[in-house]
């Protein structure tokens, strides 16, 4: 052991991971290669005095070794048994973690007084070497370095980074039974993680489609292994769930969605309340001192664990089996069906219907004047952009299209607007009739594209004014993924012949109007985005019976100044506009004449 120490010290220990890892390799491939289904005992035994009698190498680097993301776990069988066996079967790992139990080491290490008398307990039982000296005796050459006092660190505690990032792979790995043996053992070490409702909302966002976690008991471990909920402010049905008394999601009804945005509502206005628990810390002292951040993660984590409960049923036969699955490798078509069967789920899940019905109908809320409509919308919009885009987003920015189509204020045309005439203006001039008797009713549709606040004021809302509204709001923190649905949902639009009137395009536009700044660095979808709003004017012009060229429309006319709003602050370049060339030749001569004017100066 002498010569193998002087050998290993010769090591950067910057490099030992590396090395580790390259150790693992071999054992996973001598073992694959004898064709047994597990591992040899003789294997399991030494790399258990690898780890821990001899101290040759690290756990945590053996775990991360395992687990490491080159390999595809779901057909490397070898890896997830040796991942068990030294995460749950390992005797002398086991006896380090009873031990861990048994001194009951707490998270928040500060306001423990017996903390070092801990530590001190378990490094007396368990001590720690780090210059492979743990099987040697006597005057040793070289000579370790001086040994400092170790007043936190330990090897539970080098583990937790490691099995953060192991607690994904073996999510990935779709092995339900691994995964909840893990969290339901380990989970005390979680503990001492610094932001642990951090990072369960972050694995309920990324791992939201995985099969793994479509499972009551394995969606329970998780948040059972990373909440304090001593430390948190959940509803009364999750901590039922968190209890295990229900694995029931039915309960997400009006007054549930209802509770959810008005407790974020609260946050956003600071109107909050006394906190329910008495033993809950100052709120300096938690891991998210915002409250509105904090209300929007618990929010996350409650709903995400919802949509676990929701997708179990059909989820079971998506866990990888290599004899009905075969080959990992998917094509592009499965991978888009896979996406659709997603969205099918998420149309399914009734909490963007029903936010949609509270806010497009707010005398259905539980307390309807609880809280303005503006900070129930925005709410709404907040929510949506941490959720993901699937659940919440997607469906509000396609909602746009039936709310184009079904609403009877947009269905309905502008009145007739009259080109200026220098003839006429004289004629009226002399007739002192400079007054239009029909300008008060040219518009009738004017308060769909007024400020919300200004139509619930004066008691002008409608249901088209609040979607616009809603729409932003989503579309303001949105992404590229958002983008594109929008832009997705406005090409279906265009294409589906269904666009009967004026007014219905300005309504398009107004819902781009406010977004242009976020769309000018994405050409490819602005362009998109101008081709079909084109389009349904060319579709459109004809159906307008007084459109001539004579006399336009006041949504027309409106609709073109969006168009000069565009060239004017956000100019696509002329690139664009040659590929836009084709639509605005489509137009009416006057019409034409006016756009092709403006691209040209």
């Amino acid at each position: 052991m002498a010569v193998v120490r002087r050998v290993l010290l010769t090591f950067p220990p910057l490099q030992m991971s590396s090395h580790t890892s390259t150790l693992l390799d071999f054992i996973v491939a001598c073992e694959t290669e004898r064709g047994t289904a597990e591992p040899a005992s003789a294997t399991m035994q030494l790399l258990n005095d690898f780890m821990f009698r001899f101290q040759l190498v690290h756990h945590e680097h053996v775990v991360f070794a395992l687990t490491r993301g080159e390999h595809d776990l779901r057909t490397d069988r070898m890896r997830l048994l040796l991942t068990r066996y030294v995460l749950l079967e390992s005797p002398q790992f086991s006896e380090r973690l009873d031990e861990w139990h048994r001194l009951d080491f707490q998270g928040r290490y500060w306001a423990d007084f017996e903390h070092w008398k801990k530590q001190d307990a378990y490094l007396a039982r368990f001590p720690e070497f780090f210059e492979f000296e743990a099987a040697l005796e006597g005057p040793l050459e070289p000579a370790p370095a001086l040994s400092l006092p170790v007043y936190y660190e330990n090897g539970m505690v080098r583990l937790l980074p490691v099995l953060e990032f192991a607690l994904g792979r073996m999510i990935e790995a779709e092995d339900r039974g691994l995964l909840r043996d893990v969290l339901d053992r380990m989970g005390i070490l979680y503990r001492l993680h610094q932001v642990p409702l951090t990072t369960l909302m972050n694995t309920l966002f990324v791992y939201f489609n995985a099969p793994t976690l479509h499972d009551a008991a394995v969606v329970r471990s998780l948040n059972r292994a990373l909440l304090d909920m001593s430390q948190q402010n959940f509803s009364p049905e999750f901590e039922q769930f968190m209890r295990g008394d229900t694995d029931d999601c039915t309960h997400i009804d009006a007054r549930y969605v209802s509770r959810i945005i008005e407790r974020i509502a609260r946050a956003i206005m600071r109107h909050i309340a006394p906190p329910t628990k008495q033993n809950l810390p100052e709120i300096h002292y938690r891991e998210i001192p915002n409250p509105i951040l904090l209300a929007l993660t618990e929010c996350v984590v409650e709903l995400l664990t919802w949509w676990c409960l929701h997708c179990a049923p059909s989820s079971a036969a998506r866990l990888y089996d290599s004899a009905r699955n075969g080959p990992l490798v998917a094509s592009e078509t499965e991978f888009r069906a896979e996406e659709q069967q997603r969205r099918t789920w998420a149309a399914e899940w009734p909490l963007a219907q029903l936010l949609l019905e509270l806010i497009m109908e707010p005398e259905r809320r539980p307390e309807p004047g609880a809280y303005a409509g503006a900070t129930y919308i925005h709410s709404t919009g907040l929510l949506a952009n941490v959720l993901p885009d699937e659940l919440l987003a997607f469906p509000i920015v396609q909602h746009l299209s039936r709310i184009v189509l079904d609403e009877p204020v947009l269905k309905s045309n502008s009145g007739p607007k009259r080109y200026f005439s220098f003839v006429e203006f004289a004629r009226s001039s002399q007739l002192n009739a400079d007054a239009d008797p029909d300008a008060a009713t040219r518009f009738a549709a004017t308060s769909v594209f007024n400020s919300f606040e200004q139509n619930r004021n004066h008691n002008m809302a409608n249901r088209p004014n609040t979607f616009l509204t809603l729409l932003h709001s989503v579309l303001h923190y949105g992404g590229i993924a958002t983008f594109n649905t929008l832009s997705d949902t406005i090409h279906a639009l265009a294409t589906g012949g269904e666009l009967c009137s004026d007014i219905q395009l300005l309504y398009l536009c107004a819902t781009v109007g406010p977004i242009l700044y976020r769309l000018v660095d994405h050409e490819a979808l602005y362009v998109q985005i101008l081709g079909d709003l084109l389009s349904s004017l060319v579709q459109i012009c004809p159906r307008i019976s007084h459109l001539d060229a004579e006399c336009s429309t006041d949504a027309i006319e409106q609709v073109m100044d969006f168009f000069c709003f565009v060239k004017d602050q956000f100019d696509p370049g002329r690139s664009a506009w040659r590929r836009l060339a084709p639509h605005i030749a489509a137009l009416p001569v006057l019409l034409r004449y006016q756009l092709q004017c403006m691209v040209d100066q």
